[in-house]
């Protein structure tokens, strides 16, 4: 059974209040604003629809951001009320790492530190999100942390998307007043590290308390966007244990042939050699960043026969070595 990627209903009221402000209607948006009026959540194809028709009816140029930075922090759900009850942005992030589920659940999240700056990832489960949508999430959390801190001066470092390039990204450059690349394997948000120690000024630790034990009831009700991936994702982690799974393997303990399985895997835009590194990669900065397993261990644990070949990958994929990445990652 393969369960629908989605997100919160209440991001409609950035449409609406887009369509506000520019004095247009759309067709679309009205017919969905009566389906999904009572409902929590929405798939996530319907809002990628209703983000290219209404460009089409009106193209303008970075038109994500053009409703992304109308974002309040209530549009991001429980999340947003979470960020207000939070002491400092950095207890802030690390409950959107643990409950970013909760805004959108088509990607795995994860943070990132390299000298002094840190990365807000989004790498890609099923599909890679809709270009528009990304510039809707870009702009939409960057707004919600002005917000929070009261900081309207805190801008990106850096953003990567993974939509191929357009012609000019000069409106790009302009928009978020810092270098923006393309054809990115994640979406990645790049911050100065020194805005972690922001305060919040509206904290309340009890309104938090309770606030994290009804995000913890809400993320078991969100589904998984495909159990299909994630039945694969746990074949490969428990195979790695034993050595590198190789292609064959993982489709006879899934019933398919290896035709089959690519062909699946293809529906999904994905390539096995890649999605197995990926799951190398996040494991590795699981066990780096949250255990006290040596690099000979965690090497033996994805699947690599000796540190040394672990070390070379994790540079390759890191630019810096596993010890480092262990040293500077966030706690």
């Amino acid at each position: 059974m393969t369960e629908t990627a989605s997100i919160p209903s209440v991001l409609l009221e950035l449409i609406a209040k887009y369509l506000q402000q520019n004095n247009r209607t759309n067709v679309q948006f009205n017919q969905l604003s009566q389906r999904y009026a009572h409902q929590q959540r929405m798939p996530l194809h319907i809002w990628w629809e209703l983000l290219e028709g209404i460009y089409q009816q009106h193209p303008t140029p970075v038109f994500g951001h053009a409703i992304g930075e109308l974002a309040e922090p209530y549009h991001i759900h429980i999340l947003g009320y979470l960020a207000l009850s939070s002491p400092t942005l950095l207890s802030f992030i690390n409950c959107f790492k643990n409950f970013q589920p909760l805004l959108q659940n088509s990607a795995s999240f994860s943070i990132i530190q390299k000298e002094d700056r840190f990365c807000m990832c989004w790498t890609p489960v099923v599909h890679k999100n809709s270009q528009h949508s990304n510039e809707v999430l870009i702009s939409g959390v960057l707004s919600t942390l002005r917000k929070i801190v009261q900081r309207p001066d805190i801008g990106a470092l850096k953003i990567e998307f993974t939509a191929t390039a357009p012609v000019d990204i000069t409106a790009y450059r302009q928009v978020y007043a810092c270098p923006v690349s393309f054809d990115a394997d994640a979406l990645r948000l790049w911050l100065p590290l020194e805005i972690l120690y922001l305060p919040i000024p509206s904290h309340d630790p009890h309104l938090k308390k309770l606030l994290d034990q009804q995000a913890q009831a809400l993320l078991k009700s969100i589904p998984d966007p495909d159990t299909f991936l994630k039945d694969l994702q746990l074949l490969i982690v428990n195979m790695l244990k034993t050595g590198e799974p190789s292609a064959e393997n993982i489709a006879r303990q899934l019933n398919l042939s290896l035709r089959n399985f690519y062909r699946k895997l293809n529906h999904y835009n994905l390539q096995y050699r890649d999605l197995l590194q990926s799951i190398r990669l996040e494991l590795a900065k699981s066990y780096l960043t949250s255990s006290a397993l040596s690099l000979t261990e965690i090497a033996m644990l994805l699947g690599y026969t000796e540190q040394s070949a672990f070390s070379r990958a994790f540079k390759q994929w890191e630019d810096m070595s596993p010890s480092d990445y262990r040293k500077n990652h966030l706690a």
